[in-house]
């Protein structure tokens, strides 16, 4: 995430405010004292300021939040510094751009008249705020306090400390009742909403976020009315079929959406629901694969889809259908790339299931058509046979990764160090994480 709403940290009116904030006339008692503030220019102090608030502000994660995240100041320390640098933070909108809300430790009470004060410091500058509503005792308070800053919204996250507390629908819902005509990025956590044994607390929502950019959605479908800026999309345990309004086949059209992101939960129905022409990245985690004996109505075709990575869960209807429908996907990966440490090796006992898709007879895999043009395949576990076997029927693949190479999935057989060494003439191969070679048959194993 970056951090574009502040102004240049060289601006001529800041650093003039600065420069009489920290060079104030030595008093014939302290001048024989050392002082930091005589010998630091203001427009360093201004850039060291400026690149501390915004790398903390950058590394707080928000598609999705997986850390609690700021619960104080990003400049707290410096402000301790003494009284001319606290006073000089105070005064700088810039580094009143985000507010975090409610992200501490237990339940919180927030003061309307302090919190609004907080909110005045920014100015008019875009605001990204974030909020834990289920530790907030008042949270009608917060949502007062914000109303008339809604319009100004750049970046809101509803983060959620305590997955097991429940929120009341009638408190939330408020907040997207309001137009957000500047949000560009929202988050959206696992929010619990109190509910009866006839109602998950599921729920869709559409909200007036004409320039919407980033969306992450936990539990909740919320989605803006008008995505025609949408490039990111992540949806994480989002049940369809529980939706208080499920979605139908080709109900959204997302055109710019570049990024879907799909886990937890039946990638189909998002799927057939979303028309994304754009689409260049889809990445998929379920569980529980869709039964091949249900009725499946047909997708579209992808093609513009670059990269596809959908953790195995063994056969998929949804997978195989989908894996014909991408004429100029050239990566694919088994797994979900950057969570390799997370992949269960001991629970792995069959092939992969792209191999299942393949023609049994060689000359039949060799005439087959409708696969992609694959350049880079990377597997959890696979055998020198069946690294083979991909190369054979699909000649486009330059690139394989393995995780790991057992031929059993438990122990090495005899001879696949020396299969391996021969693979290496044909593609570039790398094991776990080691990385590519610049030409096939440069790195040993």
């Amino acid at each position: 995430m970056t951090h574009d709403t502040q102004p240049s940290p060289l601006d001529p009116a800041i650093t003039s405010n600065m420069r009489n904030a920290v060079n104030p006339l030595p008093d014939s008692e302290t001048s024989t004292q050392f002082n930091i503030n005589q010998i630091l220019p203001p427009e360093l102090l201004v850039f060291i300021l400026d690149s501390l608030y915004t790398d903390a502000i950058a590394s707080i994660p928000l598609a999705p939040a997986k850390y609690p995240p700021l619960d104080r100041h990003p400049l707290l320390n410096m402000m301790l510094v003494c009284r001319s640098w606290r006073q000089i933070i105070m005064d700088t909108p810039c580094f009143w751009t985000t507010v975090c809300i409610g992200a501490g430790v237990g339940p919180q009470s927030v003061e309307k008249g302090c919190l609004e004060e907080v909110l005045g410091r920014s100015g008019r500058l875009p605001l990204m705020a974030i909020i834990a509503p289920e530790l907030l005792l008042n949270f009608q308070v917060v949502h007062d306090a914000m109303r008339d800053q809604f319009q100004r919204l750049s970046t809101l996250a509803l983060v959620v400390m305590d997955k097991m507390a429940a929120t009341m629908l009638e408190l939330i819902r408020p907040l997207f009742q309001h137009p957000l005509p500047t949000l560009k990025r929202l988050h959206v956590g696992q929010i619990r909403f109190n509910s009866t044994i006839y109602d998950y607390g599921i729920r869709r929502i559409m909200i007036d976020a004409p320039e919407l950019q980033e969306l992450s959605s936990e539990r909740h479908f919320i989605f803006p009315k008008f995505p025609s800026h949408l490039t990111f999309l992540s949806l994480t345990a989002v049940f369809n079929g529980a939706l208080d309004s499920p979605l139908t086949p080709g109900c959204l059209e997302i055109p710019l959406l570049l990024d879907l992101y799909i886990s937890e939960c039946d990638p189909a129905p998002f799927l057939l629901a979303f028309i994304t022409p754009s689409l260049r990245k889809l990445v998929v985690y379920n569980d529980t694969p869709s039964p091949s004996h249900e009725p499946f109505p047909p997708l579209r075709a992808y093609s513009k889809l670059e990269e596809l990575q959908w953790a195995d869960r063994g056969p998929d209807r949804t997978f195989s259908t989908l894996l014909r429908l991408c004429p100029n996907l050239t990566r694919y990966s088994n797994y979900l790339v950057g969570h390799e440490t997370k992949v269960h090796f001991h629970a792995i006992d069959t092939p992969a299931t792209i191999l299942s898709l393949l023609p049994d007879d060689i000359e039949a895999r060799r005439a087959s058509s409708g696969w992609p043009m694959l350049e880079e395949i990377q597997l959890d576990v696979a055998s020198c046979e069946e690294i083979s076997t991909l190369i054979d029927a699909i000649p486009s693949i330059k690139r394989v990764r393995v995780l790991r190479s057992f031929a059993s999935r438990k122990e090495e057989e005899p001879g696949e160090t020396e299969s391996f060494s021969s693979l290496r003439q044909k593609v570039d191969l790398a094991f776990w994480l080691d990385p590519w070679s610049s030409s096939p048959g440069e790195n040993g194993m």
